[in-house]
């Protein structure tokens, strides 16, 4: 009788005399290890996912000790007005920048996880990119579904990454068994569904979640592994075709949006200069903006607002009393001049 490679267990012989090389238990025991060997290694094994987390971790650690959490947008958070008009860095630097502890250490369990799989599974340089390019796809689909939007964080990245992972071992070949190909797709597929589920508001979530990046940076990652995992696989010069085709896409996408912008235009100035905080700059684009359009009673409110930020409360008034006399209906304007006369008063006290 044949006997088990490993243990010298006898193998039962089917009926066309052919026996397994392995026991059962054997076997179970072997696929498990591969399975296993699949998600575990230390973070030496892993040095691109590793460093990823890493530059998070110092993003985060310096904006908790300079309290830079109280305006994200100097650390590089995505903010569509400033992104389009010339700072497209954000674009990647917001990929570093998390929201508090929470947002942090959830979205660097999920880099771990995930982001080392496909450093096994794709290599290093190519998960690198991965990473970066799907998290500009991710930022990129945010600002042109709300470009008020303050955007921080690697969830979209994160996507890209499980998206990267769909395509290719769908319709690719990245040289794992069958039972690993299905466990691992139906957990990426689960982690989609849940997240995506939680993105548009089910269970109470959503309101802080920015889907479209989620789906931006998913999108794009399809786009990436499909190649990668298929006729690119073992071809370095067909991989490097595929990431810079990505750019050139990203690239024309995003000079799409900047062109719907008026860039030069006085009320993309004047939003820029309000997420700078430069009031003075804003005080002067406004008095523009009011002389040249006196019946928006909408800029006189705005100047109104600003004037109150740097306490010129009796020019505050007198921008919402022509907000008033403009359009005699405004409920906002009403409540800011009642809160403003009231201060007014009260410091005459």
């Amino acid at each position: 009788m044949p006997q088990c490679l490993k243990c010298g267990t006898e193998l039962a012989v089917n009926e066309e005399g052919i026996a397994p090389v392995l026991c059962d238990n054997c076997a179970g025991r072997a696929t498990s290890r591969a399975r296993r060997s699949l998600n575990t290694g230390t973070m030496r094994d892993y040095p691109v996912t590793t460093g990823l987390i890493a530059v998070n971790v110092a993003v985060f650690a310096a904006m908790l000790v300079t309290g830079g959490f109280a305006n994200p947008i100097q650390w590089g958070a995505n903010f569509g007005v400033l992104t389009v008009s010339g700072e497209y860095w954000r674009l990647i630097t917001s990929e570093f920048v998390h929201g508090g502890f929470f947002h942090i250490a959830f979205n660097m369990w999920c880099l771990w996880s995930i982001g080392a799989l496909c450093e096994r599974l794709f290599g290093r340089w190519q998960t690198l990119m991965i990473y970066l390019l799907t998290g500009v796809g991710g930022s990129l689909l945010s600002i042109a579904w709300n470009s008020e939007r303050i955007s921080v964080g690697a969830s979209g990245a994160i996507f890209g990454l499980v998206g990267a992972l769909l395509a290719a071992l769908k319709f690719g070949d990245l040289g794992v068994t069958g039972a690993q190909r299905t466990q691992i797709i139906r957990s990426m597929v689960s982690f989609s569904a849940i997240n995506f589920a939680l993105g548009f508001g089910f269970l109470g979530f959503g309101a802080n979640i920015d889907n479209m990046c989620h789906l931006g940076g998913f999108v794009t990652g399809l786009l990436i592994g499909l190649p990668l995992g298929a006729f690119a696989r073992e071809n370095k010069l067909l991989q490097a075709g595929t990431i810079l085709a990505t750019i050139l896409i990203l690239c024309a996408g995003g000079y799409e949006l900047a062109q719907k912008r008026d860039q030069n235009g006085l009320e993309t100035r004047i939003e820029i200069a309000f997420a700078r905080g430069d009031y003075p700059k804003a005080i002067s684009l406004l008095e523009t903006y009011t002389q040249e359009k006196p019946n928006d009673d909408s800029g006189w409110i705005e100047l109104g607002l600003v004037y109150e930020k740097v306490q010129q409360y009796d020019k505050a008034i007198a921008s919402l009393e022509k907000a008033l006399q403009v359009n005699p209906g405004s409920d906002e304007a009403k409540a800011i001049l009642e809160r403003l006369r009231s201060r007014s008063s009260a410091d005459n006290l």
